[in-house]
């Protein structure tokens, strides 16, 4: 079986829910939730719940929140050989949910700002094929993690939520795939137009841009063609997490050699799923429930594949 190293932060995520978030007022919560959080861990989770062998590279703290975190990555199957942990704190994130199920967030890094090179374990390169990376880790290790993985001919997907202002698009040319929403797109390229955002990214080196599009669906550029998948009708309870959950059904249908119309269904279907429910890492769907899904918008013969 193919082997993904994920790459990420790691945090504990406490989530609000209210009816509307007004900046300088008071707030009745409607309820809260406290879930495993982070792109890193949202990613490999979501990997993991669909079948897809995943370790988790990241920094945690040394308390009590990152044994209880390590338990619940062990649970859902994510290898946590790679975690290392530092005397900072365990990342957190605040999150406020409003009725439209729309997120703010609120980020403490902690022990993800410590994840520096020589916290890796190179030897990883030598068990998995893919590698995913996020760059809201210290640039450095980006750097190193992207260029090492593709000298080792690795499949590299960067999510590039988190690119530093002054950040050189240059690394991001050595990934294979580049997995921005239409607003970090258009920041990191400085252009106003998604296609010509997405070919900038192309002209660079990258293989293929696929642009997550919340309630447009998402669109995926190569250097032939484009392909565009629109959002499943569904209600929508909470879209945090629902960025991640598409990137690892992404990777699992690269994985299984399905063609680009094929593997933007199935990621799209997963962040269908994932935006009717509640959390984070726990709101990503499991392989049965994306075939289920699937088979419910009559789309069998893709679920067939799966």
């Amino acid at each position: 079986m193919q082997q993904i190293a994920v790459f990420g932060k790691v945090n504990l995520d406490t989530i609000l829910y209210v009816d509307k978030l007004k900046i300088g007022e008071n707030h009745i919560c409607l309820q809260t939730l406290v879930d495993v959080g982070g792109k890193g861990a949202n990613t490999a989770i979501a990997l993991a719940k669909l079948g897809v062998k995943v370790v988790l590279a990241a920094c945690l703290g040394n308390d009590n929140l990152s044994q209880s975190i390590t338990k619940r990555l062990e649970k859902y199957g994510v290898d946590v050989s790679m975690l290392k942990y530092t005397n900072n704190q365990t990342g957190k994130t605040f999150i406020v949910v409003d009725s439209q199920g729309i997120n703010t967030m609120f980020h403490i890094l902690g022990a993800n700002a410590d994840f520096n090179p020589e916290y890796i374990d190179w030897t990883f390169l030598e068990t998995v094929s893919a590698v995913f990376v996020q760059m809201g880790l210290p640039q450095d290790t980006v750097r190193e993690v992207i260029t090492m993985s593709k000298r080792n001919g690795k499949y590299v997907f960067v999510d590039p939520a988190g690119f530093p202002s002054d950040g050189s698009l240059e690394l991001i040319s050595y990934a294979d795939t580049v997995a921005p929403n239409e607003v970090e797109l258009l920041k990191l390229t400085k252009e106003t137009q998604v296609e010509k955002a997405a070919k900038k990214l192309i002209s660079l080196g990258v293989e293929e841009v696929l642009v997550k599009r919340g309630e447009k669906g998402a669109t995926l550029f190569t250097q032939k063609a484009s392909y565009h998948q629109d959002a499943y009708q569904v209600p929508v309870v909470d879209t945090t997490g629902a960025g991640d959950a598409l990137n690892a059904a992404y990777i699992m249908a690269k994985f299984k050699k399905l063609d680009p119309r094929q593997a933007l269904k199935i990621a799209v279907a997963a962040s269908a799923i994932t935006v009717t429910r509640q959390g984070t890492s726990s709101a990503s769907p499991t392989k049965g429930e994306l075939v289920e899904f699937l088979k419910s918008v009559q789309e069998d013969e893709i679920a067939k594949l799966l």
